[in-house]
Parts: structure tokens; sequence; C-alpha cells
């Protein structure tokens, strides 16, 4: 387990690295996303801004922590990530994240991909996709839990990331 957080660590710490050494585009060239996105709160963690939230009380709720973020592989390809924590073990626990980009009004779903588990407390996955460059995008994120009859959902989105 241990290693696996480094490894995961590691590989994010490279896509920052990555995200930092490529160059900017002219002004006019860029397709920006309105200035603030309702509903989405960054949380900077290693220099990557993700959206991470936390139940406060709600004891019905089966979900513990639910997150998605986006990373620019600086080659023409990003990488979404999605997690879901419940408080103990599941009978079912998601993740579906839907990676989407900006196309002057509003946020369009370009694709999407589910990482579920079962009869367990965490489920996480991550994929590369490639994109077209020239625009903005971000992830937004459906967690779900069912256990015995009870079920809860949550939603997170990340920040948006200009891919030139």
């Amino acid at each position: 387990m241990k290693k696996r957080a480094r490894i995961l660590v590691s590989l994010m710490s490279l896509l920052v690295f990555m995200v930092c050494l490529s160059g900017f585009a002219d002004a006019e060239d860029q397709v920006y996303p309105p200035a603030a996105v309702e509903g989405v709160c960054p949380n900077p963690q290693n220099g990557i801004d993700i959206n991470l939230q936390k139940t406060s009380g709600a004891s019905s709720s089966l979900i513990k922590q639910w997150s998605c973020t986006i990373a620019d592989n600086s080659n023409g390809t990003v990488t979404i990530y999605g997690e879901t924590t419940s408080y103990g073990t599941v009978n079912y626990l998601d993740a579906e994240v839907f990676l989407q980009r900006w196309n002057g009004s509003s946020w369009v779903d370009v694709t999407s991909r589910t990482y579920s588990n079962n009869s367990y407390f965490y489920v996480r996955g991550s994929s590369i996709i490639t994109v077209a460059k020239g625009y903005s995008y971000r992830c937004r994120a459906v967690h779900h839990a069912q256990n015995a009859g009870n079920n809860s959902t949550q939603t997170s989105v990340s920040s948006a990331l200009f891919v030139q």
C-alpha cells in the first residue's frame, strides 16, 4: 500500500513538472473558461489543484471523501483521475469521471471513464486521454456508494487547465 502511494505521488509530481515546463500560447489563441466556475473548490496539493471534499457530520452518507483531478501531460494528452472513499466496506463503490472541454459558453462532456469496486471501502483510477490543443479542460466526477439498500452520491469538479 505504501509503495503504491509513493508511486502515485511520484507520477503526479512528474505530471506537475511536465506542466511547469510547457510554454505559453498567444493570448488571442486561447479559449478561456469563465473566471469562476460554480462548485469548484480548488485545494492545491503537491502543485496540482484538486477538488477534495469531506462530508460534515452527515451520518446517513456512505461517502467519506471524493475527488477528481486533471493534469496536462504536455504531449496532446491529459490524465484524469477520480477517487471515492467510504466510511467502511460497502457493496458497491464507483467514481465516474467526465473529461469536459470549454466551448466558449459552457462545459461540454468529451468522454468519461468509470472506476468501480465491490465489497471494499475505496476506489480510484486514472486514464490518459488524447485532447485537441488550444482548449481549456476540466474533469467532473460523480461518486456513488451502495450498501444494503442505502445509496449515496456526491459530485466533484477539478480546476480548469489550458492545453497548448
